[in-house]
Parts: structure tokens; sequence; C-alpha cells
């Protein structure tokens, strides 16, 4: 009796075992079964690229002089698999990354093409469910110098003549088929310059007295490319042994003249002429209630009419500015006096040459 009793508790007891060794592999081939079939449908975890990862970008902009740029992003994540990485540009996949497990910022370096492009990452499950990072990279590679347009001059301006010199402009246009302009440079040396808005075209300043001029104008583009130009010449007024003029000319004393005194003239018709070569010419003279007008001639032409009048005088002027033809040959400037009788006077201050 005894060992019939065991022999049920036996017999029970293997009748569990291999019902629940059963069940396991039930559920063990039913589990199988399911991942088999693909019911893993999510997604990497979001993830997004780096903001200011890397020497040339700018938050989610990339403007590089070379093809090959480096690429971050944060590591997404997946509870079925382990997930790699496709980097695109401009959709095309450039680069497939399968070693990033357990980093949480993947930096790669990738070629892009000249041009503007857009770069972009995927993950991907080992399901193949793939996640776009939530931003992509506007990359411009330039490697192409800014250029100038025309060539950059430097010529005396209309404006004051001061203790500290005489009023010059400097003018240029350029451009940049990459990344654009982004700055201009402009000053006496490199060490000393000022920084332009890159849509400015001209810049009026100062030059010292009877001083040589050395400037260099100089554009920049995104990616620090610079094309400069130098511009020398020496700025001084002419010797008045090298002018002529007609009797009705004479000296009269005005503190505020360049020398102390200037050329006056009160007659219609009087003239004073000068010959130069250079680069640009300037009349100097004083403005006021009492002062006319004035033909300039250039070669024998008129090419500008002056008037001189103004509310209150004002010393030291330059009045009338040209810039001179190139070539070998000496230029002859004149002034005559055109004034009406109630506004007879006219001046000459000084003759300023940049040369």
């Amino acid at each position: 009796m005894a060992g019939t009793r065991r022999s049920t508790r036996w017999r029970v007891a293997t009748a569990t075992v291999v019902a629940m060794v059963g069940a396991a592999l039930l559920t063990t081939a039913t589990s199988g079964a399911a991942w088999a079939e693909g019911d893993d449908a999510t997604p990497p975890s979001p993830f997004a690229l780096v903001a200011d990862a890397g020497e040339f970008q700018t938050g989610y902009s990339v403007a590089s002089p070379y093809n090959n740029i480096y690429v971050s992003w944060y590591a997404a994540h997946d509870d079925q698999s382990q997930v790699t990485y496709e980097v695109t540009v401009d959709g095309e996949v450039v680069r497939v990354v399968t070693d990033a497990y357990e980093l949480a910022v993947i930096t790669k370096r990738i070629e892009v093409p000249d041009g503007s492009h857009q770069v972009g990452v995927v993950a991907v499950d080992a399901s193949g469910n793939r996640r776009d990072s939530t931003q992509s990279l506007e990359v411009v590679v330039d490697k192409l110098s800014p250029y100038f347009n025309s060539r950059p001059t430097l010529f005396l301006r209309t404006g004051r003549v001061t203790s500290e010199g005489y009023p010059m402009r400097a003018t240029w246009s350029g451009g940049d088929e990459g990344t654009g302009l982004v700055a201009v440079h402009i000053g006496p040396n490199e060490g000393c310059c000022y920084t332009l808005d890159p849509d400015l075209t001209q810049f009026d300043f100062t030059v010292a007295p009877r001083s040589e001029l050395n400037w260099r104008i100089t554009l920049i583009d995104g990616v620090g490319r610079l094309t400069g130009r130098p511009r020398s010449g020496y700025v001084s007024p002419v010797a008045w042994a090298k002018t002529k003029h007609s009797d009705g000319w004479r000296q009269a004393q005005d503190p505020s003249a360049s020398d102390g005194w200037e050329w006056v003239s009160t007659h219609r018709g009087d003239r004073f002429s000068m010959k130069v070569l250079g680069e640009s010419v300037g009349w100097v003279t004083s403005t006021g209630p009492q002062r006319g007008r004035a033909d300039v001639l250039v070669n024998g032409r008129v090419v500008d009419t002056v008037n001189l009048y103004s509310s209150e005088r004002r010393p030291a002027r330059v009045v009338w500015t040209s810039r001179l033809p190139k070539g070998d040959d000496a230029v002859t400037v004149t002034i005559v006096n055109r004034s009406p009788d109630s506004r007879r006077t006219i001046g000459v201050d000084a003759l300023l040459l940049h040369r």
C-alpha cells in the first residue's frame, strides 16, 4: 500500500513537471514566432543633432572651406535591438555608422561636395524601423575667394579741410559665390583698420596733410577667405609756382586758409589754372554769403559749375573734386569766375593733388 502511494505521487509529480515544461516550451515557441513575424514596429527614440558642434558650425548651419566636415548627434535608443545610423547628403547615404554603442554623443566625419547641401542622420533598428534626426545641417562648402567687381580706388572728395588733413574717399565693389561677403576691412595698415558692413561700397576718411597714402581694402567671406588690394599715393597742395592766373586775382589774408591767405577774384572771366598729373584733384576755398560761382574746365571743356554761396561763412572747404584720366599726359584744370554782380567773389585757398 505504501509503495502504491509513492508511485501515485511520483506519477502526479512527473505529470506536473511535464505540463510545466510543455507550457514553457509553448510560451517560448509563441514568443519566438511573434518576433519572427516582426511585431517590433516601434522606431528608435527621437534624437537631435548637436548644435554649434565643430569648427565651422553655427547652430545648424555649416560654412566650411573644406569638403570634409564633422557631424555630431545625440544617441537614439531602442528597447529591442542596437541602433545603427545612416548619414545622408541631400537624401543619399554617404556613411553607415555601426560602432556607436553606449556613446551619448556620436561624431563622424563625412565628405560634402562644393556648394550648398543638406546633411541629415537616420537611426535604424534591427527590424528596419527608421527615425530621422529632428534637425538637419545646412552646409555650404566655399572653396573660392572673394573677388572685386571693379578696381578699388582712392580719391579726394568734397568736405572740410581740418588740421587732421584732407577729405578722401575709398570706393570698391565685390562679391563671393559661396558664402557671400560678411565684412570689408579698410585701413592704412594691417594692424589698424576699420571693419565695415559687407553691403557698403565706399568709405570716407581723412588723410594727414602732405602725407603718403598706403591703404588696403580687403573683402572677407563667410569662411574667412580674404582678397585684398593695396592703394597708395601722395596728397599735397599744388605749389603756387606751378599755377597760372589772370591779372584780376590778388592775395588776401585769411587765418583759416591753408597758408594764412588765399587768392581772390572779384571779376567775371578771371581765370586760375594749373597742369596736373595724378589720380584726383580738388579745389579748396571758402563759401559764404558774398561768394559767387565758377565754371571748372578740364582741358578747355566745362565739366562743372560750382556755387560758393552759403548762408554763413565756411572756410577751408573742398568744393570740387575730380578723378583724373589715366595716362602720361598732364591735364589742365581751369577755374573761371562766373559770379553774378550781387556776389562777385571767388577764391582759391589751395589746389590739392592726389598722385
